[in-house]
């Protein structure tokens, strides 16, 4: 059993920044732990919403996660929250309502690489079921631990580049303005 204080999940519990757990535990998967629900980042009312996300035994940062926020210009304050929880090595997949569709970026926060990508009235588990190609019927008869440990196999492993076009936050908010 994962003590969360031993992940690097463990900052933003004490901040009390995980919020609406349907999961924060131990996943199916050794030396696994994952979290569903929101984290807040930018006080109580700015929330990266449908998280899925894993960390695994003896990584410093947080492997791999998906959500979705409503403004593109929180970005920064989303990295900045997550600090060292984020690292070089993540995959971390940020669906913003307010790009314009069809939008797919890569964007460079220092070390940390973040794929921006536009979301409508869709949520972010057939998100990830569309872009990982994993068999939704499959993951029907799994639980919350199971299908998070299903996403996260396959959006550890993520790699895509030609499908995002590589920008600056700068760049990415001139494309969101222009819109």
């Amino acid at each position: 059993m994962t003590a969360i204080a031993d992940t690097p999940f463990a900052k933003l519990e004490t901040e009390g920044r995980l919020l609406k757990p349907s999961l924060n535990a131990d996943t199916h998967v050794a030396g696994r732990f994952g979290f569903r629900g929101e984290i807040s980042y930018d006080g109580p009312e700015t929330l990266l919403k449908e998280v899925f996300a894993v960390s695994e035994d003896g990584q410093p940062a947080i492997g791999f996660l998906a959500g979705s926020i409503a403004e593109f210009e929180s970005l920064p304050k989303l990295v900045e929250t997550f600090g060292s929880a984020f690292n070089a090595d993540g995959k971390y997949l940020i669906y913003i309502a307010d790009l314009p569709q069809g939008n797919r970026l890569s964007i460079q926060f220092g070390d940390v690489k973040i794929f921006a990508i536009f979301i409508d009235g869709t949520s972010v588990y057939n998100e990830l079921i569309d872009t990982f190609y994993v068999d939704k019927i499959k993951l029907k008869k799994y639980d919350t631990a199971a299908k998070l440990d299903a996403l996260a196999d396959v959006g550890l492993k993520y790699s895509s580049p030609s499908d995002y076009k590589e920008v600056s936050y700068e760049d990415g908010l001139a494309i969101k303005n222009a819109a």
